[in-house]
């Protein structure tokens, strides 16, 4: 973000630097949150957070899964959702078992399990589909990161044809789901592109929610790419405050729920706090409940994972019964029953 940006998002952070001796939380359905006080209104309206992990597909190493296993131990009570890459297996070096165990460490019994595809050649491959090596996320004057032997990661996912992104999806939950992860309904599209054919692919497939929406504000890091303007493109109505709203494809209606704070790789702890804060306040305007979103890679958790346990702390010693943390899945379930649906 620049520093403008962020001086106007953190404005209301000062309120977070306060003590951070919380009253002791209790679960509330899928979600987290504190005792409300003698007497408080059992309809006041509160922030739904959820956290997300997206698991790039690129590999498992133990330094990422031991920072994901603390952060888990941090807020053991708050569910992640977890956007699954099937790429893992598909890896010509894949050891299956090593890789399901992996990620078994760190899914709890209250997680949801989505999906999340960066077309890896070789998942692509394993999908029956002919793989495409351009166009990037980086842009023609920047040639593909490469690291280890499969490709793929950085090729934008909606230049598949909608057929084509049918059979990788398909794939993709087939592989998951024979090693014990079964999938909801929930998508996130590589590098949040999840244009008009990936929207069809994964609502023919029976998703129905899709949490790719972002806004580049949080991307500076990445401005030098064509990524952010990408992702302009792809969202031009989508704002770091954009609630739940409806998305018409040729295969039905499918929710969009704004991935609002995109993930750690590019937002501090703080910024993610003074985002919240900034929702909370919004509360006495809106009256209903409103929706954010925060998250981290799986394949950076050793560097990243912190600022989200962090930010999580913060939030829930200084909103307590303002927010509630829950799956992506059951703030998707709220939201419908409060936004109309499409005509």
């Amino acid at each position: 973000m620049t520093n403008a940006h962020r001086t106007a998002l953190l404005v209301p952070v000062a309120i977070l630097l306060v003590s951070l001796s919380a009253a002791p939380a209790q679960e509330s359905g899928t979600g987290l949150r504190p005792k409300a006080e003698a007497g408080a209104a059992a309809h006041e309206s509160v922030v739904r957070i959820a956290v997300s992990v997206d698991w790039e597909g690129r590999n498992l190493s133990s330094v990422n899964l031991r920072a994901f296993v603390s952060m888990r131990k941090a807020h053991p009570k708050v569910p992640l959702t977890h956007f699954l890459n099937a790429a893992y297996y598909t890896k010509a070096d894949a050891e299956t078992e090593d890789v399901t165990k992996a990620i078994r460490r760190v899914v709890h019994l209250h997680d949801e399990l989505g999906l999340h595809i960066h077309p890896w050649r070789s998942l692509v491959e394993a999908a029956g589909v002919t793989f495409r090596a351009e166009p990037t996320i980086w842009g023609p004057r920047f040639q593909p990161r490469r690291r280890g032997a499969d490709t793929g990661h950085a090729v934008v996912i909606e230049a598949y044809e909608v057929a084509e992104l049918r059979a990788i999806v398909r794939t993709s939950k087939k592989l998951l789901g024979q090693h014990g992860f079964k999938l909801g309904t929930s998508f996130r599209a590589g590098a949040w592109l999840a244009g008009p054919r990936v929207r069809e692919a994964i609502r023919r497939e029976g998703f129905v929610v899709d949490s790719s929406a972002t806004n580049t504000i949080w991307h500076e890091e990445l401005a030098k790419y064509a990524l952010p303007e990408m992702i302009a493109k792809t969202w031009p109505k989508v704002t770091a405050e954009s609630q739940p709203f409806w998305l018409k494809t040729p295969g039905g209606e499918l929710l969009e729920m704004p991935d609002t704070c995109a993930l750690a790789d590019y937002v501090t702890a703080k910024e993610m706090a003074g985002h919240v804060t900034a929702a909370v306040q919004r509360l006495e305007k809106n009256g209903p409940d409103l929706y954010v979103h925060i998250g981290f890679h799986q394949e950076t958790a050793a560097r990243y994972a912190t600022r989200v346990t962090q930010a999580i702390k913060t939030i829930q010693a200084t909103h307590g019964s303002r927010v509630v943390f829950e799956t992506l899945q059951a703030s998707a379930k709220r939201a419908r029953t409060t936004i109309k649906a499409p005509r």
